[in-house]
């Protein structure tokens, strides 16, 4: 029988397989730490549990440790080098995770944003990760690898923790509920190493209501962001082929009773498309679909994607649309896109593209089945 990795499991899987063994539930939160706290590598090195209980977990179980098997460094010079890293997982899958330092009025901000799965089934027509199709979800250890592989590099490079984490990655987190979750937990609990506040990560799907309702229950205080788009039906079923599952109206109630329980705004992400969703009409719609429930915008320039002919709105275009938005009392910023030069900004995370540059030291199928959610 094969050996089963440590760090994959739940915490519920965890303590189903002590019990196997004949031990105790309160175990499972040594091992966890040990993971987690220590780092270990090697059940060896948990000495907190009796030498018994770590042959018998030596015996059917290891720790896997996912280590960037290349990184890659974008050449701005106005802020902090945006750092690309690619992992290469035990199957050969890869996946890819951005390292995001801001510097900007003096603040010292380090953003990891991280993949939920390998691949994406979403297939939204802007998104490189969607023309790589899905392949599978992550385990826990292999999300929380890539926060500690990018806080390494962090650590070594600027001299800085990370102080923020977005699943703004490959993949779509809802359909990954349980370990997305789980892995948020352990990031942001103070008795793990991360001690990453909750209010500092950032769970982002584009509309699977059903995950959104998932949500709204749990204890998770995570902020959620919405992929929106496009506030005007036909034209985010076109972009979006989860559009033409969940309507707008959906979305809408799923929201509005998650800022209700939750007391928190919603972000809407809104990737400017040139011609396509930038007109006034686009943007009436979008005042009215963000006044349903407490909201900030954040509008997004397009990056160039290969074979995607998408063009990105002109800066003035840009400029009226978000003072239409702003005079309707909306709260609304655009995001500065970063790390466009070696494909890390927003809807560019495609394995086949990386690129080559090294880090420079600085101190329609029926989608209600295919997107229900994963355990």
């Amino acid at each position: 029988m094969s050996k089963q990795d440590l760090k994959a499991l739940s915490t519920n899987e965890l303590k189903a397989a002590l019990a196997a063994l004949g031990e105790p539930a309160y175990r499972a939160e040594q091992i966890r730490h040990a993971l987690y706290s220590q780092d270990v590598r090697e059940i060896d090195q948990m000495t907190t549990l009796p030498k018994a209980l770590r042959e018998k977990l030596s015996a059917a179980f290891f720790i896997s440790r996912l280590s960037p098997a290349q990184g890659v460094g974008s050449a701005e010079k106005e802020n902090a080098q945006t750092v690309k890293l690619l992992y290469e997982l035990s199957d050969g899958a890869q996946i890819e995770t951005v390292l995001i330092p801001d510097w900007r009025e003096g603040r010292k901000r380090m953003t990891v944003c991280v993949s939920s799965q390998v691949g994406c089934a979403m297939a939204c027509k802007f998104c490189a990760t969607g023309y790589m199709g899905f392949s599978r979800n992550l385990t826990i250890g292999e999300i929380i690898d890539q926060v500690w592989g990018a806080m390494e590099v962090a650590e070594t490079y600027y001299a800085q923790r990370i102080s923020n984490v977005v699943f703004m990655g490959m993949g779509e987190p809802m359909l990954n509920f349980e370990r997305v979750i789980e892995a948020i937990e352990i990031l942001s609990h103070d008795r793990y190493y991360f001690k990453i506040g909750e209010r500092h990560i950032t769970l982002s799907t584009v509309g699977i209501v059903p995950g959104i309702e998932r949500l709204t229950e749990s204890k998770a205080k995570c902020r959620l962001a919405l992929s929106l788009h496009s506030a005007i039906e036909e034209k985010r079923q076109e972009l979006m082929p989860i559009a033409q599952v969940y309507s707008l109206q959906e979305l809408k109630a799923a929201l509005q009773r998650y800022t209700t329980i939750k007391r928190k705004p919603v972000f809407l992400e809104y990737l400017l498309l040139s011609g396509i969703n930038d007109g006034e009409e686009d943007a009436k719609a979008l005042i009215k679909f963000a006044r349903a429930f407490p909201s900030k915008i954040n509008l997004i320039d397009y990056n160039p994607i290969a074979n995607i002919d998408y063009e990105r709105v002109t800066e003035s275009k840009k400029e009226k649309f978000m003072r239409k938005l702003a005079d309707a009392n909306l709260t609304v910023t655009c995001r500065r896109s970063r790390g466009a030069d070696i494909n890390a900004a927003c809807g560019q995370l495609a394995t086949q593209t990386l690129s080559t540059k090294k880090i420079k030291n600085v101190a329609q199928q029926d989608m209600r089945t295919s997107t229900s959610i994963h355990n």
